[in-house]
């Protein structure tokens, strides 16, 4: 009885305290749970390795390489214009980015956004006679341009100024054309001569040499010139539209003697060749540039000429050389090419004042530091 006693009075001690064991455990599952307490791992206590007397390699020590600069230059944007003919596109023909910047935005050069009108005469008809054909020019409306170009504030330049222009954009007028007159018309220059004088404008004759020139005639050309208001470029010797099946020896005929000629005449080297009818082969023009000539003039309308800028159809394209048949307008339009021209100019000058921070870091970068291309 005694041992069944102690017994009872022991479970019935034991049995408050195993209560309160467990409910102090559900209490901490619980905290955990509201806490979202993640349980951390059990960590094992990590074996002592003994050392040993493995020998340490030997690393040996890296060469430093400085860095170099071998950035691509990006290609520079273009300028284009919708407004020149839809028959032509412009084409550069620079091939050294450096020297052209330089030349573009240099000091003493000309701005960008300057233009030259090449306009190519032929007949201007007396008193108020009619027009009855493309090469014809009446009088009043020959009077109509001369005003009209003079108002608009173009002045004229010479076939060297413009081989300075294009080739090294040197300064000219930001509004300049060139005057052309075609064919052996002695007598037509008399009616530039009051705008010539009073502008102080210039007139280039392009002259066939042939000898069927008389030495009256000679004369007066001569006299013309000694004026300084007119020059004479070659516009062939017997004047030959120049074609795949024309001859060698008749090609070189139309290049090369006129140089001699005008040199007699005049005493000044032929920088120009005027294309007879406009009309021009690949082996022409290849033979022009030999004979010395630095630019040729089609007579094909494409638009105003800019540096490093001449728009061109596929037929002159073939020849493979812009400087030695660039376009002409046609007189009977005239006023309408200065139009187009100056439009054309103030949108270039506007996407040159736009790209002229990224094309004097491109010419800082490439070409002054010895870097050209």
């Amino acid at each position: 009885m005694k041992i069944r006693y102690l017994t009872l009075l022991t479970l019935i001690f034991l049995i408050p305290l195993t209560s309160c064991s467990m409910r102090k455990l559900t209490d901490v599952s619980v905290i955990a749970q509201e806490e979202s307490v993640i349980p951390s791992a059990t960590l094992s206590p990590t074996k002592k390795n003994t050392p040993t007397n493995t020998p340490t390699p030997t690393v040996t020590p890296t060469k430093t390489v400085t860095p170099t600069f071998t950035s691509t230059p990006w290609e520079l944007d273009s300028f284009t214009s919708s407004l020149i003919s839809p028959y032509a596109q412009p084409v550069t023909y620079i091939e050294d980015t450096c020297a052209y910047l330089e030349n573009k935005w240099g000091e003493g050069k000309s701005t960008p956004g300057t233009i030259v009108v090449p306009i190519m005469f032929h007949s201007i008809l007396k008193s108020d006679r009619e027009a009855t054909d493309p090469n014809q020019m009446t009088k009043a409306y020959f009077e109509y341009f001369m005003g009209y170009a003079q108002k608009l504030g173009f002045e004229t330049i010479t076939t060297a100024e413009l081989v300075a222009f294009l080739e090294e954009n040197e300064a000219i007028p930001e509004r300049a054309m060139i005057l052309i007159l075609d064919d052996r018309r002695p007598d037509t220059p008399e009616l530039f001569m009051p705008y010539l004088e009073a502008n102080n404008w210039t007139l280039t004759l392009a002259w066939p040499t042939t000898e069927a020139t008389s030495d009256r005639l000679w004369q007066k050309i001569e006299d013309y010139v000694d004026t300084g208001f007119v020059e004479v470029q070659p516009h062939g010797h017997y004047h030959i539209y120049i074609q795949d099946y024309t001859p060698v020896e008749e090609i070189e005929t139309e290049i090369y003697q006129p140089i001699e000629v005008i040199q007699t005449h005049f005493g000044t080297a032929s920088s120009a060749f005027v294309w007879p009818g406009g009309n021009f082969t690949e082996l022409a023009v290849e033979m022009a540039r030999e004979a010395g000539y630095e630019i040729g003039f089609t007579a094909y309308s494409r638009g105003p000429l800019m540096f490093n800028w001449i728009p061109l159809g596929e037929i002159e394209m073939t020849a493979n050389d812009p400087l030695m048949v660039l376009p002409r307008f046609w007189s009977t339009e005239a006023h309408l090419a200065l139009d187009e021209a100056v439009a054309i100019g103030d949108a270039a000058k506007q996407a040159a004042e736009e790209i002229k921070k990224e094309e004097l870091l491109h010419y800082s970068l490439y070409c002054q530091s010895g870097e050209g291309e």
